[in-house]
């Protein structure tokens, strides 16, 4: 049964932004942004446009959702700043999202099992494995893209940016595989409203479960890799 909350979702895990809003129960606005701005110019004004077009304050929102990555370490440390911000200051429960089941799920009802390929740069991938019916074949991880690739052996759908980076290395495995279409590779914040308006009640506020939502980056962020090699370096020197 679909509630009849106000609902905001935001998802910046991606070079590209977007925030969906759900008034009344029904979907309303969704928003979508891939330019070169960083998200700390554009999360807020597309929030205050979304709120201002359906006649909403923040203060009429029910419930947050948000993408937790993996992705874009800037772009997910800013919408959850953002939404932990909105949150707070007007008592709103925060509901977290999977970024990788997330995409998958712009395959619903595909023919074939669901293989997510987000591009991680370094020559790696954030990747998982779903069924078609979203049961979890292999659970989320960063990898070569030849590693997970090297664990299938079945017809998959391939979604996401890291399909079309890593294409000649999907070529190269020989498994039976066909490209999600562009516009599914989009990652829409929508995806979680549809979750939400399912929900028969919201979670409640609760503020030391939302301080205590963390990023999912799956890896180290490269400051942090090089941080290691230099600590490591001074060991081997002493």
């Amino acid at each position: 049964m679909i509630n009849r909350y106000n609902i905001l979702a935001i998802n910046s895990s991606a070079s590209s932004g977007s925030i969906a809003l759900a008034k009344d129960g029904k979907i309303t606005q969704v928003s979508y942004l891939d330019v070169k701005r960083t998200h700390s110019e554009r999360l807020m004004p597309m929030i205050d446009l979304a709120l201002k077009q359906n006649n909403l304050q923040v203060a009429d929102l029910d419930l947050i959702c948000i993408a937790i990555g993996p992705g874009s370490f800037t772009g997910i440390r800013i919408a959850m700043a953002t939404a932990k911000g909105l949150s707070y200051s007007h008592k709103i429960p925060i509901l977290p999202f999977d970024n990788l089941s997330l995409l998958a799920e712009n395959l619903f009802a595909s023919a074939r099992n669901r293989l997510v390929m987000i591009d991680a740069r370094m020559g790696e991938i954030y990747t998982a494995f779903y069924s078609k019916n979203g049961k979890t074949i292999i659970s989320p991880k960063n990898c070569k893209p030849e590693e997970i690739l090297a664990e299938i052996n079945e017809p998959v759908i391939i979604i996401g940016d890291g399909a079309e980076k890593y294409y000649n290395s999907i070529l190269d495995s020989k498994i039976d595989f066909i490209l999600a279409k562009p516009h599914q590779n989009l990652d829409l914040a929508s995806t979680m409203l549809s979750y939400a308006l399912e929900l028969d009640k919201i979670p409640e506020y609760d503020f030391e479960y939302i301080a205590k939502i963390e990023p999912n980056y799956l890896r180290k962020s490269q400051a942090e890799i090089e941080k290691e090699k230099r600590e490591n370096n001074n060991l081997q020197g002493k």
